[in-house]
Order: structure tokens, then C-alpha cells, then sequence
């Protein structure tokens, strides 16, 4: 059977439960129609009655009989507060009804957006956006979607009661800064009215509303180096600002500048300050070019022609130390003060030493170096020690300075809220040049301390990327250090609703429920929280996105409810978990609960049958209560029992017999059976042993 068949036969089925169990049933029991739309709905019941019709205020439908389906039908409905009924006369005493409920919309003449002040639009501050929707209903359905180019940025809801058209004013508090310069806000109003409406809901938008903000210059980086060359260098200082802006050179050359671009001629070094100006601000940029650096290989060689004197040097030493230099080999020789010197092989170095081996005398050990050689080889040894220390530091040296950055941020990380002020350290491990901050907001530079702060009163901008640099006097001449900077925001709301229905959900079923949270940043560090009562049930992360400016995010979860879950109240929570740098406990921000009303049948009857004996003179009561939602109606039938339209759980058997009890409501029915019978004297029966009834 395929899944539209299977659907089908679920929906005869549920039909046909409701039809048999509910005495008026009205198909659809919903019915949703745009104003001056024709609309109709049918009325039909299983019961014998004197008539049945239609009472309404448009298109009533007079009491007819010998039917058992009639139908309410208006060509055009103009009536905004309508509320028909079908009414079914069982008899002259005893009247069904049931209400239609009628939903009637109307989409909005006009969507039209703007700002509340017409005057210069100035970063920094904060406006409004009005959204002007002319005459809409019902407003309880209206939902206004806020766009910033083809984003989402907020949704508003509405819970007005009203059912005849109304306009509607929406207000959204934005904060403008130069990134909204040009950027095109528009407004949509929709209507959801629920499973039973049109889909797509009904909209309407406005035209794009383009703001001019207006700013003053600011430099990203504002120190730029160059190495001096042989050639033209260009400096560039063109700096974005609303009105463009002026600007003015300070530079070693003497000479007045107003572009935004200077040519400075080939081998010229030294400091070129650049200052943007318009009538909101003003900024400066510095240009330092370095004198033209020396080839490396003049070090290299300066250090090889070193090694090479001191190696001259040290032989020269020894040889002026040296009587004589001999070849001699198994001689014997007196060189001095009357000891006679044996070579076994090599050249002999008189009264210094002897590389090989010697011995003084013919008994001694011919490898022993004597005492006065011994202490000038050890001397010549701690010179040349000495010396190739010397320049290995020169070259350790010269190798740490050609790799190393040495700057070092404190803190390494910052977790600061949106419009909360943050200061950060940059501290050099070296003698440096220039030490500074390259921000949009913030940035400062020093010529002369080891350590600089980055310090902002009120951090605002999303796209922030704080980096310290330090141009200093041996290489790497620059080098720099970007802050980890984690910049936040909590919700500006958070809310929870059924997608696409409206009313009570039906036991066995599956429903989905929505978690919508307004403005939030960064989303990557968010958790979003599903509670049942005080359980989680569902958790949802983010981390695959990465958009550090505010966001609107959604989470759906899928339930099917069961009658233990009528009233259940569900809520969802939005949690920034920052790392151990950001506040503890992580910001949480909570929805208002959604409790949610569950429909079931009738609750089984355990046992199904019963028996109650009874003594004579005794009433007997019986009870055949349930639990169900609707809460269910009651029919009693028996030989003994006329007719009992009462409605009622309970009882009053007049004699001995079978009573069947039912329960029902629009889901489905529960039946009980219930034996009836005089109690013999000295017999005891199980009321509950229902396997002892043969009915």
C-alpha cells in the first residue's frame, strides 16, 4: 500500500470514528476564507431527529428533516465576526449543536517601511524602523519579517485580538555603523493561519528602504612600513568616509599635499604622516620608510675574515713560542736546558708541544707530553675557546633576531559583551622602533615604550580584528600578533510555537515545535536547550556556522504526544558557552513556556466487564467514569432502561440485568458491560472476576 493510500485510509478511518461517536460532525470542523471569498461547510450526524439546519447570519439554512447531512454555503462572505452553528433536534426536548469556527483574513493594502528620523542618518546611534501595514486581519495571525538585503535579521509577533482589519505599526531598534551605509532594509507582513489556511501564507512586502550613514574616517592599519629603494615608493592613504574627506601631508620632503596619494621620490627615507578629515571625525595614518638595510653576506664575511685573523694570529703565537721546528724521526736530540727530547715520528715543536709523542729521557713513557708543553698547549686551547665563543654568540644572536617576533598579548584571549569596554597589553621582548595597535576602533601606536594598550570605552563593531605590530631595529623588521577577540550579544527575544498548527494535538500523532531566538553572537558558541517540565530532551549546537555578527537561528523538535503529556509545558533556552575566558555561568536567556493540550480517546475500562450483587432494599450505583480529552459523553443501554439522554458517568440500576455502559468523544469510544444481580445468601463472588461472567 503506498504512504497516500495508507494516509487515506487513516483519514476514512478517523472519519468514521468521529461520525460514530460525536452525534454532529462538521467537515471541514475549520474553515479559513479571505474576506468577500466563498466559503462552505457540511453538517451531518448518525442520530434520528425531528430536523437539522444551519443557524447563521449569512446563509442560514432552515430545519429540514428526513436528512442526515445539510450544508452551510455563502457566495461571499463579508461578515468578519461569524459564527454559524449546525443544530440537530433529536426531539422536542433535546437539541445537538455545533459551532463552525470561521477564520476571515484579509491581506494588507499597503506594507511601507521607514526610518524615525528624516534627518542625517549618523553612526553610532541608534533609530528605529517603522514598518506601516495598512489594514490587516486577524492581527493575532500577523507575523512581520525584518530583512536586511535577503537576511532574515528579526521576526515580530502579534497577539492582538482583534478579527475586523486594523493597521499596525512595527518597530525595529537598530544600531547603524558604516557597514550599513547603502545597505537595503525591507518588511513583510504575513499571515499564518494555520494548517487549514492557504499555503504558502499570504504576504506582502514593501519596497527597499537604502540609508545613507554618514562617518568619519578611520584607518584599519594605522602604521604602514616600506624599505627605502632605488625606485618611486606610493603611499596611499585613501580612507572610506561619509562625506568623503580632505587631506593633509605632514613629511620630511617640505612640501604641501592635499590627495589622498603621494609620490615620493627614489632613496628618500624618514616619517610621512597622512590626516583624513570630513565634519564627523578625523584620522591619522603614518608611513615610515627605512633607510635602505645592508646585504646580509657584508655580516657573513666580516664574520669569516674574524675567524680566519684569529686563526693567523694563534699559529703565529705558537710558532714565535717555538726554539726551532725539526723534522726528526727515532732521534735523539738535547734542545734544551740539557734534556734530550726522543720523536717517534712527526715534527717536534722545541719546548712547546709535540703532536704525536715524546718523551724526555729514554725510560720515560713516550706519550707523555711534558709539563711545561702541557701548560702552553692548555693556553693556546683557552684562546682559541674563547674566541670561537665569541663569535658563536655573534651568531646565535644574529640568528635568534632573524626569526623571532617577540611580542606577546595579554590576555591572549578576550570575551567581552557587545557595548562593554575592553583593554589588551602588547608588550616587545626587544628594542623596538614603532610599537602599535592596528583596530578600526582603538588604534594607537608608541615610539617609544616597550608596551602598548589597546583600549576601547564601548565595544560596538562586529568585524573587529585587533592586531599589534612592531617595526623594530634589526630583523624581522615588522612582525605582528592578532588578538583572539570574542565579541557577544544575548538574545533579544527567544520563542516557542507549533509549526503549522494551531489548537490541540491528537495522542499518536507527530507535531513539531519551534525555537526562534532574535540577535545573537557569535552563533558558533551557542547551545540551544529543549526542556519538557524541568527535563532536557533535545540539545542543538551551532559550530558548523560561523558569522560572528548577530543572527536569527531556529530550532525544531518533533514530539508525539501522549495524554501523560496534556498540559506538559515545553520551553526551549539559548546559552553562550564561551570557554573558561567568558562569563560563568555561560549567559542563558529562556522562552516563556508553551503548555500543549493533547486530545485522547476514552481511557480503556479495566476490567471490561463487571459483576455487582446487590441486597435487596440496597441502590445500586453504578460508576463508568473515564478519563479522555474532550472530555467524553455517556450513553447507558439495557432492557431495563428507557432511553437516557443524561449524559451522565453514573448509575442508578432500578433492578437486576445487564447495563452496557459507553464512553465517547470525537477520538474514539469505550465500552463496559456490567452484571446485575441479587446476592445469595453464604456465597462470596469476586466483583472483579470477570472470567466467571457468561453474558
Amino acid at each position: 500500500m503506498t504512504l497516500s493510500a495508507l494516509r487515506l485510509a487513516c483519514f476514512s478511518t478517523c472519519f468514521l470514528l468521529t461520525a460514530a461517536s460525536d452525534p454532529v460532525v462538521l467537515t471541514p470542523p475549520r474553515v479559513v476564507v479571505a474576506y468577500g471569498a466563498p466559503v462552505s461547510a457540511n453538517c451531518s450526524t448518525h442520530l434520528t431527529h425531528l430536523g437539522m439546519g444551519w443557524e447563521a447570519p449569512l446563509g442560514p439554512v432552515d430545519m429540514t428533516d428526513e436528512v442526515n447531512q445539510i450544508t452551510w454555503k455563502v457566495d461571499s462572505l463579508t461578515e468578519w465576526n461569524i459564527k454559524p452553528f449546525c443544530f440537530v433536534n433529536v426531539n422536542e426536548l433535546s437539541q445537538k449543536t455545533k459551532f463552525l469556527e470561521v477564520i476571515v483574513y484579509k491581506i494588507p493594502d499597503n506594507v511601507s517601511i521607514s526610518l524615525n528620523d528624516t534627518e542625517r542618518v549618523t553612526e553610532g546611534k541608534t533609530y528605529e524602523l517603522l514598518c506601516d501595514i495598512k489594514n490587516i486581519a486577524p492581527l493575532k495571525n500577523l507575523v512581520v519579517r525584518w530583512y536586511k538585503g535577503q537576511n532574515v535579521i528579526r521576526i515580530s509577533r502579534y497577539s492582538e485580538t482583534d478579527t475586523t482589519p486594523k493597521s499596525k505599526l512595527g518597530r525595529l531598534p537598530i544600531n547603524l555603523n558604516r557597514s550599513d551605509n547603502g545597505a537595503q532594509y525591507r518588511c513583510e507582513a504575513q499571515l499564518e493561519l494555520g494548517a487549514g489556511g492557504p499555503q504558502p501564507p499570504p504576504a506582502k512586502k514593501s519596497e527597499p528602504l537604502s540609508i545613507n550613514v554618514h562617518y568619519s574616517p578611520k584607518f584599519s592599519r594605522s602604521v604602514e612600513i616600506f624599505n627605502q629603494t632605488n625606485k618611486e615608493i606610493t603611499l596611499d592613504c585613501t580612507v572610506e568616509a561619509n562625506p568623503h574627506p580632505k587631506y593633509t601631508w605632514k613629511t620630511p620632503i617640505q612640501h604641501e599635499f592635499n590627495k589622498a596619494v603621494l609620490s615620493v621620490p627614489a632613496l628618500t627615507s624618514g616619517s610621512f604622516n597622512c590626516t583624513a578629515t570630513n565634519e564627523y571625525g578625523s584620522s591619522v595614518k603614518q608611513f615610515i620608510i627605512n633607510p635602505k638595510s645592508r646585504d646580509r653576506t657584508i655580516f657573513w664575511a666580516f664574520l669569516g675574515s674574524g675567524l680566519a685573523l684569529v686563526f693567523v694570529l694563534i699559529v703565529g703565537y705558537v710558532i714565535k713560542r717555538s726554539s726551532f721546528l725539526v723534522p726528526l724521526q727515532g732521534h735523539s736530540v738535547e734542545l734544551w736546558h740539557g734534556q734530550e727530547w726522543r720523536c717517534k715520528a712527526g715534527l717536534l715543536l722545541a719546548a712547546t708541544a709535540q703532536f704525536l709523542g715524546c718523551q724526555a729521557g729514554p725510560s720515560q713513557n713516550p706519550f707523555r707530553l711534558c709539563t711545561r708543553t702541557m701548560a702552553d698547549f692548555n693556553k693556546i686551547s683557552e684562546m682559541m675557546k674563547n674566541t670561537l665563543k665569541c663569535f658563536f654568540a655573534l651568531f646565535v644572536l644574529q640568528t635568534a633576531s632573524g626569526d623571532s617576533c617577540s611580542l606577546e598579548i595579554s590576555p591572549s584571549r578576550v570575551v567581552v559583551a557587545f557595548g562593554q569596554p575592553v583593554t589588551v597589553s602588547c608588550v616587545a621582548s626587544r628594542p623596538v622602533r614603532v610599537l602599535g595597535w592596528e583596530s578600526a576602533i582603538g588604534a594607537s601606536h608608541t615610539q617609544r615604550d616597550l608596551a602598548v594598550q589597546w583600549s576601547v570605552d564601548s565595544l560596538i563593531d562586529w568585524i573587529e580584528e585587533p592586531i599589534c605590530y612592531g617595526v623594530f631595529f634589526t630583523a624581522p623588521r615588522q612582525c605582528e600578533e592578532k588578538l583572539n577577540l570574542v565579541l557577544y550579544k544575548t538574545p533579544d527575544s527567544i520563542s516557542i510555537s507549533m509549526v503549522n498548527h494551531t489548537g490541540p494535538m491528537v495522542e499518536g500523532k507527530e507535531y513539531q515545535l519551534l525555537c526562534e531566538v532574535q540577535n545573537i553572537a557569535p552563533v558558533q558558541y551557542l547551545t540551544l536547550r529543549w526542556y519538557r517540565g524541568q527535563t532536557e530532551v533535545y540539545n542543538h549546537t551551532f559550530s558548523e556556522l560561523s558569522p560572528a555578527t548577530p543572527v536569527q537561528v531556529s530550532s525544531t523538535l518533533l514530539i508525539n504526544p501522549g495524554r501523560v503529556e496534556d498540559g506538559a509545558p515545553y520551553r526551549c533556552e539559548a546559552a553562550l558557552e564561551l570557554g573558561p575566558e567568558g562569563p560563568q555561568p555561560p549567559p542563558r536567556v529562556k522562552s516563556e513556556p508553551l503548555s500543549i493540550a493533547v486530545h485522547y480517546p476514552p481511557d480503556p475500562f479495566n476490567p471490561e466487564r463487571e459483576l455487582v450483587e446487590f441486597v435487596d432494599g440496597e441502590d445500586i450505583l453504578l460508576n463508568c467514569s473515564s478519563g479522555g480529552n474532550p472530555p467524553p459523553s455517556y450513553s447507558w443501554s439495557s432492557p431495563n432502561v428507557q432511553d437516557n439522554d443524561e449524559n451522565q458517568p453514573l448509575l442508578r440500576a432500578p433492578s437486576s440485568g445487564t447495563y452496557t455502559c459507553t464512553a465517547s468523544n470525537m477520538l474514539g469510544k469505550s465500552s463496559k458491560k456490567f452484571m446485575v444481580k441479587p446476592k445469595s445468601k453464604g456465597s462470596h463472588v469476586d466483583p472483579h472476576d470477570s472470567q466467571r461472567l457468561q453474558i
